[in-house]
């Protein structure tokens, strides 16, 4: 990318740093009552100070989007180059699926494919936000948000069906939407993403959603957990209505402080982390609250793995499993993964009957083997990715609702 090109030239700074405050510089003053300041002021000093002054009125505006330390650090000459280029441009009305893939670039380059964490490609968070149907009044979570991709496409979805209004985005995200991850250059994508698009980004936060309650930090004494936090902000929570979530696929957990935590580490001394995030999830939902993880395949068809489904069946009524297609999490892996669908069982409910749940497999992903989309014939050219990409993702969707409506006829 240009910018990035401009950014590296003889700097030797983050890039990601640094084109970042630009952009919510940029954002700043366009959003500003009077915008403007945002270009080549008379001399690289004068353009050096109008940038400042506007990242530090973003950094006022908008708490945790910046770092602590939001000045730029590019020499006045080098931002100047940097500024003219990106002058003409406007960006807080490009679309924010341009902004996404633009903040998704940035961060991919700084190795969270190493951690087994990959932004889920957004048709497949649209078909996860569909299949769901969140309503205004449902608390929604992802205890793995990255970049606030299920969060941001749930506010999307909700105003498109005119269940919130513009005017009251803001009051809805403080109030519904609730996001956490321990990437903490992600979670500050998430607030500028949220931003964008018209929300409010102060429940998106930087924690370890692995802990507990009361559990404290392995290594640092005391820590919040969700639970801390939301019950801060919130009276009388006793769980989320509707959690949507792609956690990390890599790493295991050894400590065992943390796995004492969890049923499904019993009589293991490492467990791995998805596994881990699955049971946090089911604990994190209210009884009868609905559930959409992204898991990889070995989790649904592994023997050594059996013992999870077992324990899953008795928490949690599955509505339905979507194999995901090899390409959709290219160019960062060839990682296959399913998406489980269910509902959280009411105390005392039975455990429920596998064969009772909805399968199916995606065979066009949208995605070619490099990793680039597929776009389909006729497509509109600003459409979204659920729009223009070549995805059979509503097929599955439409094949759901009429399983549903079968089992409604029983």
């Amino acid at each position: 990318m240009r910018l990035e090109e401009l950014v590296l030239a003889n700097s030797g700074e983050d890039e990601f740093e640094e084109i970042f405050k630009l952009l919510i510089a940029k954002v700043w003053d366009e959003r500003n009552a009077k915008p403007g300041r945002f270009h080549m002021q008379k001399t690289a000093d004068e353009t050096f100070r109008s940038i400042t002054t506007l990242l530090r009125e973003a950094a006022d505006a908008w708490p945790g989007v910046l770092d602590s330390s939001p000045l730029p650090l590019l020499t006045p000459q080098h931002l100047e180059v940097c500024v003219q280029a990106m002058a003409p441009h406007t960006i807080a009305t490009s679309g924010l699926e341009v902004m996404d893939n633009f903040f998704e670039f940035l961060v991919s380059r700084t190795a969270k494919g190493s951690k087994g964490q990959y932004f889920t490609p957004r048709h497949v968070v649209d078909f996860c936000v569909r299949m769901m149907k969140p309503g205004a009044s449902d608390v929604v979570l992802d205890p793995a948000c990255g970049s606030g991709g299920f969060l941001i496409h749930t506010l999307e979805h909700l105003r498109r069906k005119g269940a919130v209004a513009d005017e009251d985005t803001s009051q809805y995200c403080a109030t519904n939407l609730w996001g956490f991850d321990i990437d903490a250059r992600a979670v500050r994508v998430a607030k500028a993403l949220m931003i964008l698009a018209g929300g409010d980004g102060s429940n998106i936060l930087r924690l370890n959603s692995l802990l507990k309650p009361h559990a404290g930090d392995l290594f640092n004494g005391p820590s919040l957990a969700i639970e801390d936090v939301v019950r801060s902000r919130r009276r009388n929570h006793k769980g989320f209505d509707l959690i949507m979530t792609n956690p990390p696929f890599a790493g295991e957990v050894r400590e065992n402080e943390l796995l004492s935590q969890y049923a499904l580490s019993k009589r293991h001394d490492r467990i791995e982390r998805d596994v881990l995030f699955l049971e946090r999830c089911v604990d994190l939902l209210r009884p009868g609250g609905r559930l959409a993880i992204v898991l990889p395949h070995n989790k649904f068809a592994v023997d050594s793995f059996q013992y999870v489904r077992d324990w899953l069946l008795k928490k949690v009524q599955p509505l339905a499993v979507v194999g995901l297609g090899r390409h959709t999490f290219l160019p960062h892996t060839h990682q296959k993964a399913s998406i489980l669908f269910g509902l959280k069982n009411q105390p005392g409910e039975r455990a429920h009957d596998a064969r009772t749940i909805f399968f199916a497999i995606s065979e066009r992903d949208g995605k070619n083997s490099k990793g680039q989309p597929i776009v389909r014939d006729g497509a509109p050219e600003d459409g979204s990715a659920w729009d223009r990409w070549d995805h059979d993702f509503n097929d599955i969707l439409q094949g759901f609702e009429d399983y549903e409506q079968t089992l409604a006829v029983r």
